[in-house]
């Protein structure tokens, strides 16, 4: 399973645009699933295509979906991608996945906004 260093990496590379352009799929939410399939972080990223990017790279555990269940997530972070300079909000199942989340940035993402209870 990769860790979230590794598919915020990932995520980087797509913004930087060093990624093919796979179909699009619906929905620009990335939420990732425990093995029980209970949510347990969402990305919202720019746009369908970018989410799918993303997809293709993260494993079983991480789908796009055309709907947001930001609001039932306990905390929030945002991201900053660099290049190309895109923020991302990121939403956790509670703070204490939040932090161990964003404790370490992969090289181009910058934590810009902490962890913080919703």
């Amino acid at each position: 399973m990769p860790t979230i260093r590794q598919l915020i990496l990932v995520g980087a590379a797509v913004l930087a645009g060093c990624a093919s352009q796979p179909p699009s799929t619906p929905g620009k939410y990335l939420v990732y699933r425990d093995a029980n399939g209970t949510p347990i972080r969402q990305f919202d990223y720019p746009n369908n295509d970018f989410c799918a990017k993303v997809q293709s790279a993260a494993g079983r555990s991480a789908r796009c979906q055309p709907d947001s269940i930001g609001s039932a997530m306990q905390a929030k972070a945002t991201l900053m991608y660099n290049p190309p300079g895109v923020p991302v909000q990121s939403h956790y199942a509670d703070l204490a996945r939040c932090q161990a989340d964003t404790r370490t940035m992969a090289p181009g993402v910058q934590l810009i906004s902490a962890c913080a209870v919703k």
